[in-house]
């Protein structure tokens, strides 16, 4: 009965990890993403020959489970050793460090094969899917020279981003003096990506403040309790460091969220813009914070179309700047310096106002 049921599981298991070996045939695939693989291979193998060699079946098995252990051990190691990089994740409000889920599995093979396989399934367009392959390639291979960088990518889908618990990227200048400004840039739906923080950042870090990217669950539903209370703590984080300027930020679900949520941010006296990237609402509410509204919106957006971006932008009125990208609703990686330069000279701008 133990070998049949070996043999079940093994054939179960075996479909997932053939469709992401085939995957990786046609996609770029870390080395830990490789090893990963071959490891899984042989704890599949194991179970299959269970009912006619099983000597050989524990074997096979155990081997691929110590090297999975193996794996995450080694990453887990080297990224407590690279205490250089800018690229950290914290856990608040408790001001922890980096959660052990989020260092085992690298995020280019999370982020690369999951959009591969929700292009599968209908998930987003053939305009969409094309060139995000390597968009995503290209800044993955920028943030490897920082070392093993964390992602709040697993968390998020195992439901752990809750109010007294979450994971939040900061990522520090290059300069060593004490930032004076900070982006807190909301994510939107499909959660958190420490490589689009990354790209918002590079634009903040060009004037020498800081960029936290919060996570909750994975639709960005800020506007939601638990997304207001964890807005809330990140704020409260940059206060206990000393920074009293915040720009608040969102792409999609999180620019929709802080449309939603504008009447409760007119109590953030330490709140100076805001930044919506091809997501938009309440233009009316948000003009009546009285704060200068920078509008990115991508002209070949099929989720968020350009007319509600210049509505919005109409209704924000003297206090917006609206910028059009030629690009799609994922812009900010596959036109990172155009979403970059737009920010940076729009904070630019207000911070030489300071």
């Amino acid at each position: 009965m133990y070998k049949l049921l070996s043999f079940l599981l093994g054939v179960i298991f075996a479909i997932p990890i053939l469709g992401l070996i085939t995957l990786a045939l046609t996609l770029p695939i870390t080395v830990w993403g490789i090893l990963y693989l071959v490891a899984c291979f042989l704890v599949v193998c194991g179970l299959i020959i269970a009912p006619g060699l099983p000597k050989y079946s524990f074997v096979l098995s155990l081997a691929g489970l110590i090297s999975i252990i193996l794996i995450a051990g080694t990453r887990l190691i080297l990224s407590a050793q690279n205490t250089t990089a800018r690229i950290n994740m914290i856990t608040l409000p408790q001001k922890e460090g980096t959660r052990w889920l989020g260092t085992i599995i690298d995020e280019q093979d999370s982020l690369i094969f999951g959009e591969a396989l929700f292009h599968l399934i209908g998930g987003d367009s053939n305009r969409e899917h094309e060139n995000i392959t390597s968009a995503l390639s290209t800044v993955y291979s920028e943030m490897r020279g920082r070392g093993i960088f964390p992602s709040p990518i697993v968390s998020t889908y195992l439901d752990l981003q809750q109010p007294d618990h979450f994971d939040a990227i900061v990522i520090e200048p290059e300069t060593k003096a004490q930032p004076q400004f900070a982006v807190i840039f909301l994510h939107g739906y499909m959660g958190n990506v420490t490589a689009q923080c990354w790209e918002i950042a590079q634009a903040v870090d060009r004037l020498g403040g800081v960029t936290v990217c919060p996570s909750t669950e994975w639709r960005g539903e800020w506007w939601q309790p638990e997304g207001q209370a964890i807005l809330q703590s990140a704020f409260e984080y940059l206060r206990s460091q000393g920074i009293h300027e915040f720009y608040l930020g969102g792409f999609s679900n999180g620019g929709f969220s802080i449309g939603r949520l504008a009447s409760q941010l007119a109590d953030e006296k330490d709140l100076s813009g805001l930044i919506f990237i091809d997501g938009f609402i309440n233009g009316a509410n948000v003009r009546e914070l009285g704060l200068p509204v920078l509008i990115i919106q991508g002209v070949q957006d099929e989720r968020v179309s350009v007319e509600a971006a210049r509505q919005f932008a109409a209704e924000v009125e003297d206090l917006g700047t609206y910028v059009e990208v030629n690009s799609d609703h994922f812009l900010i990686m596959k036109q990172p310096g155009l979403v970059q330069d737009a920010i940076e000279v729009w904070l630019k701008k207000y911070q030489a106002r300071k």
